[in-house]
């Protein structure tokens, strides 16, 4: 049996993802490909358009086999602690043959001599990093120049998102010592940033662009038919929906207990709470503190950690390097049964199929991870515009999902 694994947030599904879903089966042959996807929030900081299982359906529905849940301290993460943490549990759960992955460049010897240098990085290098930054330069364009000047290839390769991610894995999987093969597969279509629908392949972003404006109609030419009426049939949340929610968090909170909020460092916790007299909405507080060092994105990881109270301290507890988290299956395909069997036979780790069973395998450190995805899903839930809908402990009464196929 050959498995090949991927590492997705489908927020939502659409074409592009179930192209690279077939292209990854094909370039590896494989029989199985799962995928490792982000819960209730991201990376870029944001709460996902759909809850993860509707995601999870949608991603079975599109062609992967199973799904596993990336426990939200890691899909929130740096791209450096996303990666390690994904890259961990495929790892460990013992079937993994092959990752595939997309990126805009399929030129591997470069993208692996950028990971070796960023394991392994030169006093030059870290010079270069250093004297950019002090110029108030953000770190990923820091890095890029540095990487420029160390090794005379174009700072490109590192300017765009699927590429970086591709870069980390890459760290990750020599990092672990893993002999999981790496496969990259071409991204097509349109460029990862693009708000626009303009083919049968479009970005998420443009996706989420359309949810977001109510004309769900328009994304018939997007996203496979298959998974067009899991949307019609969701209700979308957005992240500004949490404004009430951040708002109470900083009007209540010292400085102080903001220190200690993972991403928080250079006195950035009294710059946000100056926001609270003049920006209310999630979005408006991220654009007044952006700054070169502080990009958006990474401005919006912070605020996400504010929200759901990810710890600096907990960040170094379940960091990757030094601690092994439980596998937590989502759904799966009825046809992918021996997958999940060969899943549960083969882990290193407890793996989690009923959450109110599987609980009492696991460790006080790994219970103590579960409680965090609880509570952020809990959170998420509460984005949702109706009271009905904004529901609690899910993580402990929603089933996994299996789909007939």
């Amino acid at each position: 049996m050959k498995t090949t694994a991927v590492i997705a947030e489908y927020n939502p599904f659409h074409n592009g993802h179930k192209f690279h879903l077939r292209s990854a089966r094909r370039a590896s042959s494989a029989d199985y490909i799962f995928a490792v996807m982000s819960p209730s929030f991201v990376q870029r900081g944001e709460c996902a358009v759909y809850d993860k299982w509707a995601r999870t359906r949608a991603a079975l529905r599109g062609g992967a086999d199973m799904v596993i849940e990336l426990p939200v301290i890691y899909s929130t993460a740096s791209a450096e602690n996303f990666a390690r943490g994904a890259i961990k549990i495929i790892c460990a759960s013992g079937i993994a043959d092959n990752l595939a992955f997309g990126a805009e460049t399929t030129d591997m010897a470069a993208l692996s001599a950028a990971a070796e240098l960023f394991i392994n990085p030169t006093p030059l290098f870290n010079e270069g990093v250093k004297s950019e930054l002090s110029h108030g330069m953000s770190f990923p364009s820091a890095r890029a120049a540095a990487f420029s000047a160390v090794t005379g290839k174009n700072p490109e390769i590192l300017s765009t998102s699927n590429n970086i991610l591709a870069i980390e894995y890459l760290k990750a999987l020599k990092i672990f010592s893993s002999n999981i093969k790496p496969i990259i597969t071409k991204r097509v279509g349109a460029a990862y940033n693009s708000d626009k629908i303009t083919g049968t392949i479009a970005s998420a972003a443009a996706v989420r662009k359309v949810i977001y404006s109510g004309r769900i109609n328009l994304l018939t030419q997007a996203v496979p038919p298959e998974c067009f009426d899991i949307y019609e049939k969701s209700t979308p949340i957005f992240t500004d929906n949490y404004s009430d929610a951040m708002a109470y968090i900083l009007r209540t909170t010292s400085a102080e207990n903001l220190k200690n909020i993972s991403g928080i460092s250079e006195g950035l916790e009294n710059r946000i709470l100056k926001t609270v007299g003049s920006s209310y909405k999630i979005t408006d507080i991220c654009s007044e503190l952006k700054t070169k060092r502080y990009t958006h994105t990474r401005l919006m990881r912070i605020l996400c950690h504010i929200l759901l109270g990810i710890t600096k301290e907990q960040e170094e507890i379940f960091s990757p390097l030094n601690f092994d988290p439980y596998i937590r299956v989502l759904g799966f395909r009825k046809s992918a049964e021996p997958l999940v069997s060969a899943l549960c036979h083969n882990s290193s780790v407890p793996v989690i199929m009923n959450v109110n069973k599987d609980e009492r395998n696991l460790s006080e450190l790994q219970k103590s991870l579960l409680q965090i995805e609880k509570k952020s899903t809990d959170i998420y839930f509460l984005g949702q515009p109706t009271p009905s809908a904004k529901k609690r402990a899910l993580d402990y009464t929603m089933p996994v999902i299996i789909e007939n196929l």
